[in-house]
């Protein structure tokens, strides 16, 4: 494949596939991370509360192509830090969407939008890589990866290759931008086509019983200028069609851009004060996986990264998240002794509502902080925290308090708490 000799086109094709096969068997993506697998996990149990099965057929309909990719230091002890990889890579899929309950479609769509996904790598020859935490995939204890490879996890046994830990998609989401890939314009072309000849066949056949002076001799042209009218016609009307999914896919970006502009600068402008090594895409990718967690969450008020009030059943009628690849910003502020942000995330939620499913475009509003006093972390992940006090290590996902010594665990000096989110 042009341009992409790293091998993540193969990583693009395995997750890809692995969605589609985790709608049917609930096994999340072997090429996903830790988070993005919690996630799918939190979006089933959802669908399972609604009694819906969530079934998607993908088709790649175009070349994977790389949109960028850059490079973020991830510390591992101390003050030692591990070169990894970030890409964002793209490609035109054809995919199919269905829901049902109790065996009955209760929505279907078909469509052509542009697949992304986060890819995060080591760096190629990174030594510090061994030091990197990771939760082991078998039993969920905390090691480092160096131990997973050589000596196997210390409490299972397990033993790892580096290829099933990394590379892993961290980030995925869906954007329809009104245009269409050269295979799906074949396709058209093609149906087209078929529609045109189809028509005047039929025209021609018509007229044959309802005319006694048409003759077969006259059916050949005939057929051939009702092909080229039926042709005209069909064109026509896809054309008007196009254009219509256009300007309104136009008009929704128009007014997301508008809305957004400016806000990726004026976030790390104004983080990167407090903290020299802000990096936007980590933080961007840190809010979406809050929201969607505390979207999805059984209990969202028990996540360790919560500290507000009562969330109840807000989000209860959501049964997916998708980002629409844009961030707006409020206000970014010290206050005391706390970095705050106020966020604005814009998401196409799949609602159950009065037993019809339906697409609404949403805009949600979270509010984070962190401890000024400590820089984030940037490995930190809720699956693989220590103890600050007994250093045990458990999932602070489901639990804020430790299991072993019950001390409350302090995600604030790690990482973002949300302190707010809202419709």
């Amino acid at each position: 494949m042009p341009g992409i000799t790293n091998g993540y086109d193969v990583l693009f094709k395995k997750f890809r596939l692995g969605l589609q096969n985790w709608c049917r068997t609930g096994k999340e993506p072997a090429a996903a991370d830790q988070d993005m697998r919690y996630y799918l996990d939190l979006q089933e149990k959802r669908l399972k509360d609604h009694d819906l099965k969530l079934d998607i057929k993908m088709e790649s309909d175009d070349e994977i192509t790389e949109v960028h990719r850059y490079s973020v230091n991830i510390p591992i002890i101390g003050s030692e830090l591990a070169k990894f990889d970030k890409s964002l890579y793209c490609q035109y899929v054809n995919r199919e969407e269905s829901y049902t309950r109790d065996g009955k479609i209760l929505y279907k769509k078909a469509d052509h939008p542009v697949m992304y996904q986060t890819i995060l790598s080591p760096e190629p020859g990174e030594k510090g890589i061994g030091k990197t935490k990771y939760v082991c995939p078998n039993c969920g204890a905390v090691s480092t990866i160096e131990e997973l490879e050589s000596s196997g996890c210390a409490y299972c046994g397990t033993r790892y290759l580096m290829k099933d830990l990394y590379p892993k998609v961290s980030n995925y989401y869906f954007i329809e931008n009104g245009f269409i890939s050269d295979e799906q314009w074949k396709r058209d072309k093609r149906r087209m086509i078929m529609i045109a000849a189809l028509g005047s066949l039929i025209q021609i056949i018509h007229t044959l019983f309802t005319d006694p002076e048409f003759t077969f001799l006259l059916a050949i042209p005939s057929f051939f200028l009702g092909f080229a009218l039926w042709g005209f016609v069909t064109y026509l009307v896809y054309s008007g069609y196009k254009l219509v999914t256009t300007i309104k896919s136009t008009a929704k970006s128009a007014v997301l851009t508008g809305a957004t502009a400016g806000a990726k600068n004026k976030i790390t402008d104004k983080l990167r004060v407090y903290d020299p090594s802000f990096d936007y895409e980590y933080f961007e990718g840190k809010a979406l996986s809050f929201a969607r967690i505390l979207m999805l969450g059984e209990h969202p008020e028990e996540f360790v990264q919560y500290r507000g009030k009562p969330i109840g059943g807000t989000f209860k009628d959501i049964v997916d998240v998708q980002y629409r690849g844009r961030m707006g910003v409020k206000d970014i502020r010290k206050s005391g002794g706390r970095i705050e942000a106020e966020l604005e995330l814009y998401l196409t939620d799949t609602l159950d509502s009065g037993g019809k499913i339906r697409h609404k475009d949403e805009k949600i509003s979270i509010n984070m902080y962190h401890n000024a006093e400590f820089p984030v972390d940037k490995s930190f992940s809720i699956l693989k925290v220590e103890c600050q006090n007994c250093g045990g290590s458990f999932d602070a996902a489901r639990k804020k308090c430790c299991p072993y010594c019950g001390s409350t665990y302090d995600a604030g000096r790690k990482d973002w708490i949300v302190t707010e989110i809202h419709r």
